[in-house]
């Protein structure tokens, strides 16, 4: 079996001649520096010391988060000072290919232990001085690929597809085409064509990705070995390839990042069990010839030492260990996993959580009983405190019943897997508001649903919402809270510290990040009212309504300081983007229910007396009379009209006419109990009261009341034969509506009525009953 070069000499590979950069450089010089070193990292250097690296990533990824280019520099876009490798780590070709793993980088810096700059290593160069031969052969696709291909549309701009890269952590995206035979590859973009594209245009991104997606694409079968993508990488000049089924669609994706993964803990713990069986083979065959042979002592020695170096080099850690957590042996790569020797730590269980202990030990127990090999996970606390992810797998062996297995780290991919999961949580959430706001009007569930669902997922102490009042104070709208005693609900609150200033700042989209209030440089006054409010750090995001400043949408940390990280910045961002819609949707929604209003007051209210018109009548006539029915309950109609009212017109004009209507009107709606009484203008100096569950008496009683009130007026009618005041004569129809009458029968009854009392001389009323 083919294994790692042995006599390395990495120092040789290291580029020496390279062109680095200022903290301070520009977009531009970050642009060329790239270029020039051929795209693989540019070194940032200040007084012969290295301070970072940058790679083509860093670049797309700024811009993908939306950063003007003239805003970029080597110092905001630059990877950390720990992105480089010492020239002893040279000496250590398996630790350089862990630490490319890890910082998934194509470049790193080598630096002395001065610091300075010594020159700079690529993924390339060292990749091509190793041969994994075998690992890749007996590897298939299938094994490595990724199944979650991140696609994107050609007509789709370069921005877009910086920010899906940026989103996704993905390197290349790939162009999909729907055929009938299904979604095919058309095209695939990745962050070196976006690179280049942005070099040719100096500023900005444009154009769209059909412009610069590589075609056609290349693809493999998934019962293909990795050996063979391997060398299908070499042959185009490729760094990824597409999966594909047997009908052409895609099922993955296979990076070379993959092909160096393939090199997983499941073969190196097997090509440990091959070497240990091969040694004692060879230790078996050579100690028979031991006699003979004093030379194949060396030989003997040879193999063991190539064992135990292949061991001190593996990622793992190998253990032999009873039930009980006892260790009879593990490497001394228990180190590295865990900060400790391992004579310092002769039970693994003193530095795993409880809960996490419980875990591991059913799901081992269960694989023990079920005669199969164990495979679990579980948290550990490093001696420098942080806790890490440890991925156990090992098997019992039935004749010494004890567990020997391997531990690998597997922190970097359980905070992946933490990453998508918030990710997946918060693009639910964003989506959840989107629906509410689609499906409801009523803005104060919207906002409770929002600042509910951030609080949950942020586990923030307080989230609320806070709008302005014309005054310039402002409301605590709505909140969600981990406790009672955080709760400021419906608080009014002043902010001295408030300007013009601070609006046109939040108007323009910018947003408020304090991690420590006690160390921030705040104005006193807003230090203050912080603190009066229990708030030791927040964050706060604009909600605007059109061109208005609506208000705030703050989350609180009240236990502690909090560090907040970039991610919880864009939730709110993104979720006050559907809250500025739902605004204004409000806003709408109210003119409308406005305009409604004015427009039934139009159809249903009297211009002049302001009570119902004879539309409104007649609906709601209609209406109770089927009520009634319904009920079995009595109905009375009473017609009146104002007697002698032309000539109190022709005598005192029409305008003195109006205002004696109006006070009629006022009158006979005053004299109204129940909820379901109505009086209305029917026309003229005519009105009809209607009396729902009123039988004849209690119209009569109404009546007489009416008669009572216009008496107590005293207005005077000169030109009235009835007196010297003005009087009114009435006629009152009662029924029980049955299906056979029509409520027009009782309206002509009434209307008779009161033909009847102007007959007997006015001022009087006469009643009938259908």
């Amino acid at each position: 079996m083919e294994q790692l070069s042995s006599g390395l000499n990495l120092q040789a590979l290291v580029q020496a001649q390279l062109v680095t950069i200022a903290p301070r450089g520009s977009f531009n010089e970050i642009l060329q520096g790239l270029q020039t070193n051929q795209g693989f990292g540019l070194v940032v250097e200040e007084q012969g010391q290295f301070q970072g690296l940058i790679t083509q990533r860093e670049v797309i990824r700024a811009l993908g988060q939306g950063m003007p280019p003239q805003e970029i520099t080597a110092s905001k876009i630059m990877l950390a000072s720990d992105y480089c490798l010492r020239l002893n780590d040279l000496d250590d070709p398996l630790a350089v290919l862990g630490r490319f793993r890890y910082l998934g980088v194509d470049a790193l810096a080598v630096v002395n232990n001065s610091g300075g700059v010594e020159g700079l290593l690529t993924r390339q160069a060292f990749l091509k001085s190793l041969r994994p031969v075998d690992f890749l052969r007996i590897k298939r696709v299938a094994e490595v690929m990724v199944p979650d291909v991140v696609t994107i549309a050609a007509e789709a701009s370069l921005q877009e597809a910086a920010v899906l890269m940026t989103e996704r952590g993905v390197t290349s995206l790939v162009v999909p085409e729907e055929t009938p035979r299904g979604v095919l590859p058309r095209g695939i973009i990745t962050e070196k064509d976006i690179f280049e594209a942005l070099h040719s245009q100096g500023v900005g991104l444009t154009g769209t990705v059909g412009s610069i997606m590589s075609q056609p694409v290349l693809t493999v079968k998934a019962e293909q070995s990795v050996w063979q993508v391997n060398h299908l990488f070499k042959a185009h000049h490729v760094r990824r390839v597409v999966v594909v089924d047997d009908d052409g669609q895609m099922v993955g994706i296979v990076t070379q990042s993959n092909l160096l993964a393939a090199i997983d803990i499941t073969e190196a713990q097997g090509v440990i069990q091959v070497l240990t069986r091969e040694l004692n083979k060879a230790t078996a065959e050579l100690r028979w010839q031991l006699s003979r042979q004093q030379a194949m002592t060396v030989a003997i020695t040879e193999s063991e030492q190539r064992y135990n170096t292949l061991i001190s080099h593996l990622p793992v850690a190998i253990y032999c260990r009873d039930r009980l957590w006892r260790f009879s042996y593990i490497s001394d790569q228990i180190y590295h996993l865990t900060g400790y020797f391992p004579q310092d730590l002769p039970d693994l269980r003193q530095i795993i959580p409880s809960p996490d202990l419980a875990l591991a030990e059913r799901d081992i127990e269960q694989a023990i009983g079920q005669q199969r090999a164990y495979s679990t996970s579980y948290r550990i606390q490093h001696r420098d405190g942080c806790f890490r992810w440890l991925s156990d797998h090992g098997q019992l062996d039935p004749h010494s019943h004890m567990l020997h297995g391997v531990l690998l780290d597997v922190s970097d991919q359980r905070r992946t897997e933490e990453r998508l999961k918030t990710s997946l949580e918060r693009e639910i959430i964003v989506s959840t508001i989107i629906q509410d706001i689609r499906q409801s009007i009523r803005l104060e569930e919207i906002l409770q649903r929002a600042v509910t669902s951030i609080q949950q997922l942020l586990l923030s102490d307080r989230v609320l919402i806070y709008r302005f009042l014309p005054d310039g104070s402002g409301i605590v709208e709505v909140e969600a809270t981990t406790l009672p005693q955080y709760s400021i609900l419906g608080q009014v609150i002043h902010d001295p510290c408030f300007h013009k200033g601070t609006a046109q700042r939040f108007l323009e989209g910018r947003t408020l990040t304090i991690s420590n209030v006690n160390q921030a440089e705040l104005q006193d006054c807003y230090r203050e009212l912080l603190v009066s409010l229990q708030v030791q750090a927040n964050l706060v995001v604009p909600l605007l309504q059109g061109p208005d400043l609506w208000g705030l949408l703050i989350a609180h940390h009240c236990r502690s300081p909090r560090l907040w990280q970039r991610e919880e910045l864009f939730l709110l961002q993104r979720i006050a983007e559907p809250l500025t819609v739902a605004l204004q949707q409000a806003e709408m929604y109210q003119a409308l229910e406005l305009a409604n209003a004015n427009l039934q007051q139009m159809v249903y209210l009297d211009s002049l007396t302001d009570i119902a018109n004879r539309r409104c009548f007649d609906e709601l006539l209609a209406k109770e009379w089927r009520r009634c029915q319904r009920e079995q309950q009595p109905l009375s109609l009473v017609m009146l009209d104002i007697d002698y009212f032309k000539a109190y017109n022709d005598h005192y004009g029409h305008l003195q006419g109006d205002q004696i209507l109006k006070q009629v009107a006022q009158i006979l709606e005053s004299h109204l109990r129940r909820a379901g009484d109505l009086a209305s203008r029917f026309g003229g100096e005519e009105f009809a009261l209607l009396l729902p569950s009123t039988d004849q008496a209690g119209a009569i009683h109404v009546v007489e009341q009416v008669q009572h009130a216009l008496a107590a007026a005293k207005i005077t009618h000169p030109k009235s034969t009835v007196g010297p005041q003005l009087t009114a004569s009435f006629g009152i129809a009662t029924t029980l509506p049955t299906p056979e009458h029509e409520p027009a029968l009782l309206l002509h009854l009434a209307d008779q009525c009161l033909y009847e009392a102007k007959t007997l001389g006015r001022d009087r009323w006469v009643a009938k009953e259908l």
